[in-house]
């Protein structure tokens, strides 16, 4: 099995009725894991004694994924969830890696070999559409119509959330597809650390939704 060294005040999150709360270790014993328990709109998430619970817990760059079960409850400064020990644990790829399949679209300018030229600088009717096959922290892959050229930059308008944000990828591999389009892998390029979160959360926001139609 996965060793997994849990954490006080370690990030988890637990899967109830189809749907993700976050909360977090509160403390450890040879027979449980002490989580607070979750809130949802004010209210504290309704759980039971043998309520079966998927976990993800997060550690660092790692996420790992395991099935829990309720063994009691406790109040202590907050209201406190007791939950088994995991018999297995799966562990998820680094989070920056964690890449999830897609069928979306997105607008995106080659930018050739001048990758600090600002969005603001280019005209709305510069931007080419783009399909985007899969995407993940570091990168993502695009299939286009126009010929890309290996180490191209390419500014790609990604839509998150009904928000749009602006990303450079440097062509890293092409391929031509059946229909003669180009598939090209997108490594991103001066990404900051919040927008990075925020594709990342994303990611996971739809690994989650692609979970509870299994």
């Amino acid at each position: 099995m996965t060793k997994v060294d849990f954490a006080i005040n370690k990030k988890v999150e637990i899967l109830v009725d189809e749907r993700y709360y976050n909360t977090n270790i509160q403390d450890l014993t040879e027979e449980y894991i002490a989580i607070s328990v979750p809130l949802s709109a004010g209210q504290y998430v309704p759980l039971s004694r043998g309520d079966i619970i998927d976990v993800i817990y997060y550690e660092d760059e790692n996420l790992y994924k395991f099935k829990s079960s309720v063994i009691g409850r406790k109040i202590e400064n907050i209201p406190i969830l007791l939950i088994s020990k995991p018999l297995e644990i799966e562990k998820i790829q680094r989070r920056k890696y964690v890449r999830i399949s897609l069928i979306n679209t997105a607008k995106y300018k080659n930018l050739k070999n001048q990758p600090k030229i600002s969005p603001k600088a280019i005209d709305e009717s510069e931007y080419l559409k783009a399909s985007i096959v899969d995407l993940s922290g570091g990168g993502m892959k695009v299939r286009v119509s126009e010929e890309i050229v290996k180490n191209d930059f390419i500014l790609v308008n990604l839509t998150v959330n009904n928000e749009e944000i602006h990303i450079v990828g440097q062509a890293k591999r092409i391929q031509k597809d059946d229909e003669g389009r180009f598939v090209c892998g997108l490594s991103f390029e001066f990404l900051d650390n919040l927008t990075r979160e925020r594709i990342i959360k994303y990611i996971f926001q739809l690994m989650r939704e692609q979970m509870k139609k299994i």
